[in-house]
């Protein structure tokens, strides 16, 4: 075993202890339980620490683990029913539309693939589960960027490099949130050739119970099938899918968000709005 691997099981087994035990823990006794040295046992203990996930009582030094556990643990447990809830639905937009689906989750200044389903053409998508994607030149990353709050995008937005990844790629912030504007009025982003020459894809959100963005479905496909003209047509079967994975995700239905008031059952064309009934 390599000294990372190493040193990522120790910590592995050092958060399964005190998870396993109901009061505090000195290093002498996490030390004699997991037969480790005093020294390993600290330098672990210190490590998760910094990261917030161990905390220690000031009077005798002792560890506990913080709250900051059952916190990841409900971002996997969230993903992980995300994934069961939008595989269906990944299944029938790729039945209809013959072309690949993607399921995508915000992580950081990027997004990452929880799922995908495949076409059947011969030539296959390059993209994989767990693969990660720039938010600024995708149609899953600009469709999540154009939901989250203000206040959090100009955050993002000051962290982006607004890398070019072909000449499409939007470069210019000042342009970049007049297109999330659109966005948010069509309800639908589009990635024309943005991220891959001869790639396009179209994206919509995914909302969570409490209203607040749990991830993103995308339609891709190469330019000789989705063309310019059809990305517009394939966006209210997109859309009613996001709408109908929000709401087995307990969200309420309502018109709060744009993308998810989009949709009768017609084409949107250009920055038309259509509302639900």
């Amino acid at each position: 075993m390599t000294h990372m691997a190493d040193t990522a099981a120790r910590l592995f087994q050092v958060i399964e202890f005190l998870a396993d035990r109901n009061d505090w823990v000195s290093v002498r006794e996490m030390a004699r339980e997991l037969n480790i040295s005093a020294a390993s046992a600290y330098r672990t203990l210190s490590n998760l620490k910094e990261l917030g996930y161990v905390r220690q009582q000031p009077q005798d030094s002792k560890y506990q683990l913080t709250l900051k556990i059952a916190w990841l643990s409900a971002q996997v447990l969230e993903h992980v029913q995300l994934r069961q809830i939008a595989h269906p639905f990944l299944q029938h937009l790729t039945s209809v539309t013959n072309e690949t689906t993607h399921l995508a989750v915000l992580e950081g200044t990027e997004f990452v693939y929880i799922d995908k389903v495949d076409n059947r053409q011969a030539v296959r998508m390059r993209s994989r589960v767990g693969q990660r994607g720039h938010l600024h030149c995708t149609a899953a990353g600009k469709s999540m960027l154009a939901y989250v709050d203000a206040g959090e995008l100009d955050g993002y937005l000051d962290r982006f490099h607004f890398q070019p990844m072909t000449e499409n790629t939007i470069t210019d912030p000042s342009e970049f949130r007049n297109q999330l504007a659109k966005i948010r009025r069509q309800g639908y982003a589009i990635d024309d050739e943005e991220n891959e020459v001869g790639i396009r894809c179209i994206g919509s959100p995914i909302y969570d119970h409490a209203g607040r963005l749990a991830g993103a479905l995308s339609i891709s496909g190469w330019t000789i099938t989705m063309t310019r003209e059809r990305m517009p047509q394939l966006a209210p079967e997109l859309i009613q899918a996001c709408l109908r994975i929000s709401q087995e995700l307990g969200y309420g239905g309502t018109s709060k968000e744009p993308a998810l008031g989009l949709y009768r059952g017609q084409s949107t064309r250009g920055d038309q709005e259509v509302r639900m009934p």
